[in-house]
């Protein structure tokens, strides 16, 4: 006797949908390498590259933006970013030698000031004239709050150093993160600016993750400022109306309203719970 067979009835439609695996990425907003369009915009403004933390007394190899550099801190407290080969014999300068005044090649010897000038040629005769035809690629760093900030673009389009009021505000201290996602960074800003997805993926999908009054399906306005975007974000909780403010800015930061106040009246969270900045490698 044959078994009965049961063949699922719906509206099977997986062969007809084989084109998602072959779609592509738009390369114009997703590809950040140099002279790429949206590589060369991102270079236009300063990004964290690094958290002070992550390096101390030896070169910190980083990549950011298609571009593979060093992190380092000269001995009288300079930061450095420099590209990863030496300018002589492409030596790495992740093996570099961390001095006063600048970072020595563990080749040849050749030491470089923090924005690439080549200070010594110890392998050259005394009369060689290569330290003045020569220099390694350098990028303008910044410390603050804890993290390192460079500026990739040309020198004639450097922005203004960027310091947001929300940066010290009285009772906050500002603690510097790093998350690593192994996505593109588009994906991860359109994250910051869907707001819907807190109630299912931190809240009811698995466990709360902050409180469980993000599970309240919000209200969503979205808003023009004269820096960027933001967006209200309302809940009723019980007989509480609770409002959160998020912040975009171009093009590749963020701030969120607080995450962990409890909603036990109505509140207006003014400060913010994460500033954020989304840096491609």
């Amino acid at each position: 006797m044959s078994p009965t067979i049961d063949i699922p009835k719906g509206n099977f439609r997986g062969h007809d949908k084989q084109d998602v695996w072959s779609a592509k990425p738009d390369p114009e907003l997703t590809q950040v390498g140099p002279g790429t369009p949206c590589g060369e915009y991102l270079r236009r403004f300063w990004m964290p590259v690094a958290m002070t933390d992550q390096f101390s007394n030896r070169p910190y190899r980083i990549r950011i933006l298609g571009e593979d550099l060093v992190l380092f801190r000269e001995k009288g407290g300079k930061l450095g970013l420099v590209h990863l080969h030496c300018a002589h014999r492409n030596m790495s300068l992740e093996y570099g030698i961390v001095e006063d005044g600048g970072i020595r090649c563990s080749y040849h010897g050749w030491k470089y000031a923090p924005d690439g000038t080549v200070l010594e040629t110890p392998c050259e005769p005394p009369a060689s004239q290569v330290k003045a035809k020569a220099c390694l690629g350098a990028y303008p760093v910044v410390e603050m709050k804890g993290l390192a900030f460079a500026y990739l673009g040309p020198a004639d389009s450097m922005p203004p150093f960027p310091v947001m009021d929300t940066f010290d505000q009285e009772g906050d201290e500002m603690l510097p993160y790093l998350i690593e996602s192994p996505c593109n960074w588009l994906q991860v800003m359109e994250n910051a600016w869907d707001p819907f997805h807190v109630v299912y993926l931190h809240t009811l999908a698995v466990r709360s993750q902050f409180i469980d009054a993000f599970a309240e399906m919000p209200m969503i306005e979205f808003h023009e400022s004269k820096c960027g975007d933001f967006y209200t974000n309302v809940r009723r909780v019980e007989d509480i109306v609770w409002c959160r403010v998020h912040d975009h800015m171009a093009p590749s930061f963020t701030q969120n309203g607080a995450h962990f106040p409890v909603p036990d009246g109505p509140r207006y969270f003014g400060r913010c719970g994460l500033s954020r900045w989304v840096v491609p490698v």
